[in-house]
Formats: C-alpha cells, structure tokens, sequence
C-alpha cells in the first residue's frame, strides 16, 4: 500500500467548511477511485489541515493526489487555501477497527438487538 499525507494552511474560520466539503464531496470521488483504501481529514485550532490517503497501489495514490489539487483549487480558492506540503510512501504498518466498533459505538455486533 502506498500513503499521502497532504499539508494544508488555511483561516480557521473555514475549518468546518472544508471538513463538509472534504466529507461530501471529496470522499465520495476518492471511494470511486481504483484501490483507494482509506482517507482523513485531520484539523488543527490554528489552521492546519492534513489529509492522510491511503492507496493499494503507487498509480491510484498519485491520481488521488492530482484529483485533491483540482479538488482544492474548484472549491477552495475563495479561502487562500494554500498550496500542500505533500509526503508519499510505502505504508510500512497498518491497523483499522471494523467502524461498528469505534468509538462513539462501543456495543459489539453480538450484543446489538436483531429486530
């Protein structure tokens, strides 16, 4: 698997405009695409915003990247955005919990009423 992490500055009083943006719109472009794994969008109080992308394959991960500056540059140019500081590699260890079973859903698939 191959990973980019995507590091944006921005105004924080756009931090909940982007995060409905990204979680609306972009996500959903990202699902479509070919090995596409996992994305998230991390913020700071300050302004800072990561995107953490994961790809089964280096092609699908560098498509995602070029998708994500069209993305920004469509939606986002209004808010002086800036340009991303971008890291990629080889995804050297991974782990994820079934999403029945985050946090904010603690009850186990067995323990959940059936009707």
């Amino acid at each position: 698997m191959f990973a980019s992490v995507r590091t944006y500055r921005f105004s924080p009083v756009y931090i909940q405009e982007i995060a409905e943006k990204i979680q609306d719109m972009f996500v959903p472009l990202l699902e479509q695409m070919e090995g596409f794994v996992s994305y998230d969008w991390i913020t700071t109080p300050d302004g800072q915003g990561i995107g953490v992308c994961v790809f089964r394959d280096e092609e699908g991960l560098r498509e995602s990247i070029h998708l994500a500056a069209e993305f920004r540059k469509a939606h986002f140019s209004h808010i002086g955005m800036t340009t991303p500081e971008i890291t990629i590699g080889n995804v050297g260890a991974h782990g994820s919990i079934n999403e029945q079973m985050s946090p904010t859903n603690t009850k186990r698939p067995e323990d959940r009423p059936t009707h």
